[in-house]
């Protein structure tokens, strides 16, 4: 019982001597810990919740059969468009996994003719490109702008 007396005393006299100290002996106080945002304000959108436009190009001269998509289970189809021509997507990129796919078979038989693709990002950042050449030529144009470096 004296131990346990002993022991009280002890802790009051710590706490005391705490107190009466000012935490360290300073007469100026701390201050106020300052509390972590919890939400984003209104007018801020984080980078990529930002609404971006996902442009698909086709070039080249003469006619061509386009086939893209850029949802699972999409895929919507051009026969004989006349080239250059594009579309255009406006989405979040934290929206689900958007994979974007564009094929453009040329209509041309020479040995002279040539298609192409593309695939950007906010107008000018050039996610993918291809080139084709030849009778039939074919380009093929595969990206996952979600995938973005951050």
């Amino acid at each position: 019982m004296h131990r346990n007396a002993i022991t009280v005393i002890t802790i009051a006299a710590l706490t005391g001597g705490t107190l009466a100290c000012g935490f360290g002996g300073s007469s100026e106080q701390a201050p106020p810990p300052v509390a972590a945002p919890t939400s984003t304000p209104a007018d801020r959108v984080p980078l990529l919740e930002m609404p971006v436009e996902v442009a698909l190009e086709v070039t080249g001269d003469g006619n061509a059969d386009i086939t893209y998509a850029y949802e699972y289970g999409q895929s919507p189809t051009h026969l004989r468009a006349a080239a250059p021509w594009r579309t255009t997507i406006t989405r979040s990129l934290t929206e689900p996994v958007m994979i974007v796919s564009l094929t453009a078979r040329a209509e041309g038989t020479g040995a002279g003719t040539t298609i192409g693709c593309r695939v950007t990002i906010g107008a000018n950042v050039v996610l993918t490109e291809n080139t084709a050449h030849g009778p039939h030529a074919t380009a093929t144009c595969s990206t996952v702008p979600s995938s973005l470096p951050t």
